[in-house]
């Protein structure tokens, strides 16, 4: 049977203390994926990090041959660390999937088995590993964080309407390589504009004003996994989001 690649996109800044567990984990199911026609490889995407992470990726690469590292030579964000990641997977004229994840171990791989599922079953081009479904759950944030968030999601959903969507920001998605292919082809390969967390919104309408189809599937966030301190600046974010939400 021949198999599809399922390309992992792992935007990593300052992420020492997380990138070798979650390779790791990811690794514990590549028989299983295997098992349903689906190649594991990763795209690690250092974005100019400071820390031990880049020499961490390289010495993964030489245990793993399905490692490849991309390299910033500076932090441009993570909206660039995503083109980066995702130009590269397209441009290698290869069938399947592409998942994005935080890089910071609280979003567990196994997860991928119901979004691929999901994603295969109904023809969607997009499927969200959402926060705000029937058995989803938020572990670890502070109560401030979350009244944010869930204040946050309800702007975006009353102003963007996409159907389907209930979590407009979660960086914990599988798309097609085709509708992907497809976005980078009409933007001349630059898939986001926006440099930092805002991205994460702005790719998803991009995939909704392009007609493809999207979903989400229930996930538990379990912040308190976390390693390191949080890359993001909340306000920073709240504000990019808005003038995000008033150019679309």
């Amino acid at each position: 049977m021949n198999k599809d690649t399922l390309y992992v996109v792992l935007p990593c800044y300052n992420e020492e203390d997380n990138i070798e567990n979650l390779i790791k984990a990811w690794n514990m199911e590549e028989r299983k994926l295997f098992e349903k026609g689906l190649l594991l490889k990763f795209v690690i995407v250092d974005d100019g990090s400071g820390d031990n992470t880049l020499n961490i990726a390289e010495r993964l690469k030489k245990s793993y041959s399905n490692i490849t590292i991309l390299k910033h030579k500076e932090n441009k964000g993570l909206g660039e660390a995503i083109n980066t990641g995702i130009s590269y997977a397209v441009s290698q004229e290869e069938k399947g999937y592409l998942c994005i994840m935080d890089s910071d171990m609280t979003h567990e791989p196994y997860y991928i088995f119901s979004m691929v599922n999901k994603l295969k079953k109904e023809k969607l081009h997009c499927v969200i590993a959402s926060r705000y479904r029937k058995g989803s759950k938020i572990e670890g944030l502070s109560l401030y964080r979350k009244l944010l968030s869930y204040g946050a999601r309800i702007v975006y959903t009353l102003t963007l309407r996409i159907p389907n969507v209930r979590d407009y920001t979660c960086g914990y998605r599988l798309y097609t390589l085709e509708s992907l292919r497809t976005l980078s082809e009409k933007h001349g390969g630059k898939l986001v504009a926006e440099k930092g967390f805002a991205c994460m919104m702005e790719l998803l309408v991009r995939i909704n004003n392009e007609g493809f189809k999207i979903a989400e599937v229930p996930f538990v966030l379990k912040y308190q996994l976390k390693g390191g301190a949080s890359k993001m600046n909340v306000w920073r974010t709240v504000s990019r989001s808005l003038i995000l939400l008033a150019r679309l």
